[in-house]
């Protein structure tokens, strides 16, 4: 998994892998998404012109080993490009956090897009669970043979989600009380939230990319700990 969590990490060197990804690029420059965000915060085309400049330069340092890789590191590196560079020309606050969900959705998105590739690789390589599979782990006993334990584990992350995400706002709450104020504090608030998105999506590929190459996954540890609880 550790090799994944750079992807999302962003430089400005000049570097383009293939024309697929430059179609991707411009795809975003012109997504109806961003077009309102412009009009909204009065985003001039010389700085819409300067966003998409730093993106089209974005390097890529890591070599992929494959098409699909490929595409998922320029995807992910792109709307990580479009976020920083947003927020850096909208400058307020409440411009940072229009950026960041902005980012939130588009890593959404590809979370879908992702969940449905590796979902119907699963389904391809008839991935099924055999009778009694079950009988000598009891923590999941309860498993019903035949149940869909992707959709039931997919269910039980966006309640995770939400628990997280209700987490941060009372924790956001609880570190703006303490201090007095801080705006800063929402920022990074929106930054955590869009963080645990990140966290399922690099996830979510990396099992799929293990299924298209090795025809099988390893065990994902809850928020990158160990077993022994570090990280």
């Amino acid at each position: 998994m550790g090799v994944f969590i750079r992807l999302f990490k962003v430089s400005t060197k000049a570097k383009i892998l293939m024309p697929l990804a430059f179609m991707a690029f411009m795809a975003f420059a012109d997504s109806e998404s961003l077009q309102k965000l412009f009009k909204e915060y009065n985003v001039s085309k010389d700085k819409q012109e300067y966003i998409k400049k730093q993106c089209d330069r974005a390097n890529f340092d890591f070599n992929p080993k494959n098409k699909q890789e490929q595409i998922y590191l320029f995807e992910t590196t792109q709307i990580d490009c479009w976020v920083q560079n947003l927020g850096e020309v909208l400058g307020s606050t409440q411009g940072i956090l229009a950026s960041l969900n902005y980012g939130y959705d588009e890593y959404d998105k590809l979370l879908n897009k992702y969940y449905k590739l590796y979902r119907a690789e699963v389904k391809k390589q008839n991935k099924t669970t055999p009778t009694g599979a079950f009988s000598h782990e009891p923590n999941i006993q309860s498993i019903k043979n035949g149940q869909d334990t992707l959709l039931e584990e997919q269910r039980a992350w966006l309640k995770l989600r939400d628990s997280y995400e209700a987490y941060t706002k009372a924790h956001h709450a609880h570190i703006y009380d303490i201090n007095g104020g801080g705006t800063i504090y929402s920022i990074e608030a929106s930054n955590a939230r869009l963080g645990f998105l990140k966290m399922r999506l690099n996830e979510l590929f990396s099992r799929y990319l293990m299924m298209i190459t090795d025809g099988g996954i390893g065990f994902d540890s809850m928020f990158g700990c160990n077993v022994d609880g570090d990280i």
